[in-house]
């Protein structure tokens, strides 16, 4: 099966996140490549209700980001998608998820988002240096990638001053240590760099984390600038468990920076030489 690459736009939105234009059910849509996002793809009520997509009871009232700290006041719900067409790739009856997720008066909106299990599902190959994504593409040549059934995400093995990190790769937004990793890698905080908040409510601090630093993947250093730390776990709002070694994301500035190519169905992550 072979389809063609779609563009991708980025947008600062609590970071550098990728968008492609999409349409559900006929009707156009801009929806965020995020791949650290456990379901097929999600929907805000407001866009569900535009396009006249049937939506189920509220599953979860306390669930969806107003503001940082805020619950959206709509809960979470499910629906089922007829047709998720992205470029020339149509896939039939796509659970979504609905819920909200911050309005800034000043961007464009976000309809929703495409998340691991439509990039696994259609096999796309996500590729950062020519900001395009092609489901169905590939084959990608680098390093393997794992599934992490705990996290729902794709993860990669590295060695970061000596000591093996785990790192969960990601589509949106910069590099995140645990706060728990800082010094088992040998890293240092820096100044605060503000409070993030989850769709479960939770409110974490982040600190910069003074760099730069590097992660050797698939034989090679390769340098990390402005990275921020926080307690991943808590965010999250999972238990830490002492088998668990994810140490954080490699999210989209760090793929950009170095021309990273994520094959999503393989499980593969090209790092090209700089």
């Amino acid at each position: 099966m072979t389809t063609a690459a779609v563009e991708m736009v980025l947008r600062q939105a609590s970071g550098t996140r990728p968008f492609v234009t999409a349409q559900v059910n006929g009707s156009p849509v801009s929806l965020m490549v995020h791949s650290n996002a456990s379901f097929s793809m999600m929907l805000t009520h407001d866009t569900a209700e535009r396009i006249g997509l049937s939506v189920g009871a509220v599953e979860r009232e306390d669930y969806g980001i107003a503001a940082v700290g805020q619950l959206g006041g709509r809960g979470r719900a499910s629906a089922v998608v007829g047709a998720l067409q992205v470029g020339d790739d149509v896939a039939h009856d796509v659970p979504a998820s609905v819920f909200e997720l911050p309005v800034d008066a000043d961007e464009d909106p976000v309809d929703g988002m495409l998340g691991i299990g439509w990039l696994r599902q259609r096999q796309v190959v996500v590729d950062f240096a020519r900001r395009v994504l092609t489901p169905y593409g590939g084959p990608v040549d680098g390093v393997p990638l794992a599934h992490d059934p705990g996290w729902d995400a794709l993860v990669v093995d590295s060695v970061v001053d000596g000591e093996p990190a785990r790192w969960v790769v990601s589509t949106v937004a910069g590099v995140l240590v645990d706060s728990a990793a800082v010094d088992r890698l040998g890293l240092e905080l820096g100044e605060p760099a503000g409070d993030d908040g989850g769709p479960t409510g939770t409110v974490v601090t982040s600190r910069h984390v003074a760099g730069p630093w590097s992660v050797h993947i698939g034989g090679r250093d390769h340098d990390v600038v402005g990275a921020v730390s926080h307690d991943l776990y808590a965010y999250a709002a999972r238990p830490r468990t002492d088998d668990d070694l994810v140490a954080g994301f490699l999210g989209c500035d760090f793929l950009l920076r170095h021309g990273a190519v994520v094959d999503h169905g393989r499980g593969v992550l090209a790092l090209p030489a700089h």
